[in-house]
């Protein structure tokens, strides 16, 4: 089991660790948001920051995000910044 935050919240995911994220989210999750596009980090589609920093999520395994905060494109209302988009 992987444990990491979600937008803020605490979540684990019990799937096998070289899991791509975007996957995780998506069908682990239901985080709808984070699209799939080429699926080899070259587009973009599936970009979500890991403690802030931009990452691909196609090819970023679960086992990277442990213990970790990831946001996601669902978080961007919930900033003052956000809102305003």
């Amino acid at each position: 089991m992987t444990a990491f935050s979600l937008n803020g919240r605490p979540v684990s995911a019990e799937l096998p660790e070289d899991t791509p994220l975007l996957w995780v989210l998506r069908d682990g999750l239901d985080m709808t948001g984070t699209k799939f596009g080429c699926g080899m980090a070259l587009c973009g589609a599936c970009t979500v920051h890991v403690d802030g920093v931009p990452v691909r999520s196609c090819s970023t395994p679960l086992s990277a995000v442990s213990g970790k905060q990831v946001t996601t494109i669902e978080a961007i209302g919930d900033a003052r910044i956000g809102k305003a988009v």
